[in-house]
């Protein structure tokens, strides 16, 4: 029978403590430009639906288009932003979120002041499979969604993929379960915004 190795067990002990203390240090130092970062990237995501042009803007200089052109709102304890371009509101931008394949999708989808078009898509955050599911990031495919029409007279099914009829983008080669749960989280949350949100923005 092996005898009980205490040295062993403190050795290992102390060590983890030393790590852990290590990560929580770094943590600390880096938590702020984290978060500014994330901030960053949801300004981008926001500024992309409206189709204002950020490619190789600085941080400084995509945080003063956010400043000029996104103003959040909240009505009936939803938040959304109101889209501007030359100083005119160019539409609603509304979050959403939804289970995709293999985890909790979130982005944010943009629609024309009278709720009848589609300004733009974008994906903030998902787990989807890198070169399958997770090309929903490519502009090729976010891009299909400009200036989709909403019929608004529908309850669901306003996004539809082709060769269905009426079809009006096409789905990602090879993930096929991405692409069912984008356009089914997409149908939802639409439904939930003209159904529920837009008469009290419309009045």
């Amino acid at each position: 029978m092996k005898k009980f190795n205490i040295k062993a067990i403190l050795f290992m002990l102390v060590l983890s403590v030393i790590f852990t203390g290590v990560l929580a240090i770094i943590n600390e130092y880096t938590k702020d430009r984290i978060l500014l970062n994330e901030e960053l990237k949801q300004q981008k995501s926001l500024l992309y639906v409206l189709d204002l042009p950020i490619q190789e803007k600085t941080a400084v200089e995509v945080s003063a288009t956010y400043s000029t052109n996104i103003i959040e709102k909240t009505t009936n304890g939803i938040t959304y932003y109101e889209g501007y371009r030359d100083g005119n509101i160019e539409g609603y931008i509304f979050p959403f979120e939804g289970e995709a394949v293999w985890g909790t999708l979130k982005g944010f989808i943009a629609l024309s002041t009278d709720f009848s078009e589609i300004v733009g898509v974008d994906f903030l955050s998902h787990s989807e499979t890198p070169g399958l599911g997770g090309r929903i990031d490519e502009l090729q495919f976010k891009e299909q969604f400009r200036g989709i029409e909403v019929d608004i007279t529908k309850d669901e099914d306003y996004l539809v993929y082709r060769p269905n009829q009426g079809g009006q983008i096409d789905t990602i080669s090879g993930a096929t379960g991405t692409s069912n749960a984008v356009i089914n989280i997409l149908n939802n949350n639409l439904n939930n915004i003209l159904n529920d949100v837009k008469e009290g923005l419309e009045n």
